[in-house]
């Protein structure tokens, strides 16, 4: 590698970090599908947080045959105890023009922190055979900024003024000293990879 090489990629470095280094990750819910077959769940195991989604969807075409997939914390082959749910009879494929009650899938939304925990649920055939299907399902949790202690919550108007011109000289050096850091970062990363470079 040339100089002048080296030096773009120094340069893209010096550009690039401090940009990285404000980058921001939030938890968007998704959508996890597990394919209900004849003989096994893809996959068998899903794990998830909540505010997410399952969708059970059945393509288990033999006659006749149908899954109920579900929670029985009792093992008394129902999902009607309390605490139990399940995703109601699932068919290969309907006819909805004569029976609306007729579901393929199990659209599950995972939308309360009291279901976090890690479940082994039951498929149950009408066949008699049961397969077990394994649901982790964790907290969303999301570190926030807290008001800091002594902070007003309410009624502070009178001590509002003050307050906030106090933060905004406090903010505004604090944002000077945070780019005087990420800028020193950068260039002692941009120092250290330039010897490396030298040195091979």
């Amino acid at each position: 590698m040339c100089i002048r090489d080296r030096r773009s990629v120094l340069l893209g470095l010096l550009l690039i970090l401090p940009i990285l280094s404000g980058v921001a990750v939030a938890h968007e819910p998704d959508t996890f599908t597990v394919i209900v077959r004849e003989d096994r769940h893809d996959p068998s195991e899903v794990s998830l947080v909540v505010n997410d989604t399952v969708q059970y969807y059945n393509v288990d075409s033999r006659e006749n045959v149908t899954h109920t997939i579900g929670l029985d914390l009792n093992g008394d082959n129902d999902f009607d105890d309390e605490g139990e749910f399940s995703s109601g009879i699932l068919h290969s494929e309907c006819d909805w023009d004569n029976d609306t009650d007729c579901r393929v899938a199990w659209i599950f939304v995972i939308n309360d922190t009291a279901l976090v925990g890690n479940y082994i649920l039951s498929d149950i055939r009408s066949d008699g055979t049961e397969i077990e299907v394994r649901l982790n399902i964790a907290a969303d949790v999301h570190i926030e900024n807290a008001p800091a202690i002594g902070e007003c919550f309410g009624d502070c108007e009178e001590e509002e003024e003050e307050t906030a011109v106090k933060q905004s000289s406090q903010t505004d050096v604090q944002k000077v000293m945070m780019l005087v850091g990420m800028t020193m970062f950068g260039g002692a990363s941009a120092l250290i990879l330039a010897m490396i470079m030298q040195r091979s």
